[in-house]
């Protein structure tokens, strides 16, 4: 079961003297009643304000690195409020035939704009379409990716092309993510978002075959850690699958007869399971294993897809899993689906 998420956090914001890196940021929020307007940053940190009456504002300093950030009337809600991408240029707030604000006179925020028309454009239609067929959803949702595509090639020297790179961004591919990231501006490999999206894939690039496992520890449903090297270390193990999955995901459940026979068949013969899983409830956890007689490790923290092992191994769907040879540590099988387990296990143990 894949989470899917477009990530549209704020992004932290370092200005610096430059002059050659002003910004001005000016609007109107219409019949608009306050005391000031503010330009937000990251964790919604007071990046300037000024005193309005009338919801008018006007923002001017230097962006040396650019970042999304927020225009407000109230710092505490989002009764006024509208994302500017903060970076050089002259950048002016305007109404929409919705009512909702756009910002625009920059290559950033001009096609963040865009973008934004559409995402509510596509999600207008699916709300009010309950009858569309399959095809037509397909369509959008075609749509919707070629305009992420197409933005990120146009803006690989701005921050929008970076929120299309997020967007697109798959644990599958982080080769392809890497390439992308090298090619940004400098600017932009300055901001916050390029470095954390980088550091992600460049773990996510060591935990492919070939690469050592990570080791970690958490507890099973007794409270007691497990550490998975001391699995790995035990004699009677040649080879440990480190499994990620949940009792609310229909995928995982449609996976365990697989798992089950490939555990049945070679437990004997060298091999453990250690089940990670996405639980938050306890219950529902132990009932799953219980009932579908899972009868190998299992450890949780019932943090949902913020469990840190998950975290850890940038966990972003599944099931998702990660063979270990338990001599070397090193990773010999990664996403072993279905029957593909059986026939890894039966290639390696002889």
């Amino acid at each position: 079961m894949k989470r899917i998420v477009l990530s549209l956090v704020i992004g932290a914001l370092v200005c610096g003297c430059s002059a050659d890196n002003k910004y001005t940021v000016s609007g109107k929020f219409a019949d608009c009643k306050c005391d000031s307007v503010w330009l937000l940053g990251e964790d919604s940190k007071v990046i300037d304000a000024v005193a309005s009456t009338d919801g008018s504002f006007m923002f001017s300093g230097v962006a040396d690195i650019p970042a999304m950030c927020r225009v407000v009337t109230n710092k505490f809600t989002n009764a006024n409020s509208c994302v500017v991408l903060l970076e050089p240029g002259d950048i002016t707030m305007s109404m929409e035939p919705d009512s909702s604000y756009v910002m625009k006179g920059t290559k950033a925020n001009d096609s963040y704009s865009e973008f934004i028309a559409l995402t509510r454009k596509i999600n207008m239609l699916l709300t009010e379409s309950g009858g569309m067929g399959n095809d037509q959803i397909m369509a959008l949702i075609d749509e919707y990716e070629q305009m992420l595509k197409d933005g990120l090639v146009n803006n690989l020297d701005n921050y929008f092309g970076l929120i299309c790179l997020e967007a697109l961004y798959s644990p599958s591919d982080p080769e392809s993510v890497r390439t992308f990231l090298d090619r940004f501006s400098k600017p932009v490999k300055k901001a916050s978002r390029w470095q954390a999206l980088s550091d992600r894939v460049d773990n996510l690039m060591s935990l492919v075959e070939g690469k050592p496992y990570i080791d970690f520890t958490q507890n099973d449903a007794d409270g007691n850690p497990v550490t998975a090297s001391k699995v790995m270390a035990d004699p009677k193990n040649r080879y440990v699958l480190i499994d990620f999955w949940a009792s609310w995901c229909g995928p995982c459940m449609g996976e365990l007869p697989y798992l089950k026979e490939a555990y049945d068949t070679y437990s004997s013969k060298g091999f453990e399971i250690i089940g990670v899983s996405l639980d938050q409830d306890r219950d529902s956890w132990l009932k799953a294993i219980e009932e579908e007689n899972m009868n190998w490790i299992h450890v949780s923290d019932l943090k949902y897809w913020s469990n840190e092992v998950a975290r850890l191994y940038n966990i972003d769907s599944i099931p998702s899993n990660f063979l270990v040879d338990c001599r070397t540590g090193i990773i010999v099988g990664k996403g072993l689906r279905g029957t593909a387990l059986s026939r890894k296990l039966a290639e390696l143990i002889k």
